[in-house]
């Protein structure tokens, strides 16, 4: 079933939407999708964080998506963009907590750590009572959870997934992060409603949202 954004996207956001797929077109950006065709389910999310094709091998500066990433940075004239995709609507959220996250750190820096994932990546809930304020409240509860414990998922996948009441649980893996060992990149302050945006169709769901900075 698709769901429909809505609210448009501005006429600025739009242009750098129109942009951003031009360049993904020419393969000219980070990040570049390719498909995932592994059957993974909406309640089954698990390592849809990358595509499975591309290697790991070096590892990438804060705010730089990894190879085979599902998301990218697209530039905003006081904030940053997250955008991430995936074949459907909660497999492309979990990409964009990850990709929220890759702008606080490296990625490739992050281990896993079964015993923190356990204790702080586990059954995070959101909820909301329509599409933009689930989609901010799955991104507010991961924020807090990093600002509460330093939990750095670098993989999250999803147990249980609601459109009726527009609910989700997800946990993850990752570790503490660790100012000695993982680069500081640029803390997110805030999720913001400005300029969200959902394109959902069969087989793919982008989703478009602005980070306070």
């Amino acid at each position: 079933m698709s769901i429909e954004s809505t609210r448009e996207p501005t006429l600025e956001l739009q242009r750098q939407i129109d942009e951003s797929i031009a360049a993904r077109n020419s393969n000219n950006r980070r990040g570049t999708p390719t498909s995932h065709g592994d059957g993974t389910s909406e309640s089954s999310c698990q390592n849809a964080n990358y595509d499975t094709a591309a290697g790991n091998e070096n590892r990438t500066e804060p705010g730089m998506p990894p190879a085979g990433s599902r998301f990218e940075y697209m530039d905003h004239p006081a904030d940053i963009i997250l955008h991430a995709w995936g074949d459907d609507l909660p497999q492309s959220l979990t990409n964009l907590a990850v990709c929220m996250f890759g702008y606080m750190t490296s990625l490739d820096s992050i281990a896993i750590d079964k015993t923190q994932s356990l204790d702080h990546g586990s059954n995070v809930t959101a909820q909301g009572h329509d599409l933009h304020s689930f989609i901010y409240s799955f991104l507010d509860e991961w924020l807090f959870n990093f600002h509460d414990s330093g939990f750095v998922p670098k993989e999250l996948e999803v147990s249980e997934f609601s459109r009726d009441v527009w609910r989700m649980v997800s946990s993850g893996k990752g570790e503490i992060m660790d100012i000695k060992r993982h680069p500081q990149g640029t803390e997110v302050k805030a999720i913001t409603y400005s300029g969200m945006h959902v394109e959902d169709r069969e087989g793919r769901c982008d989703v478009y949202v602005v980070v306070d900075i």
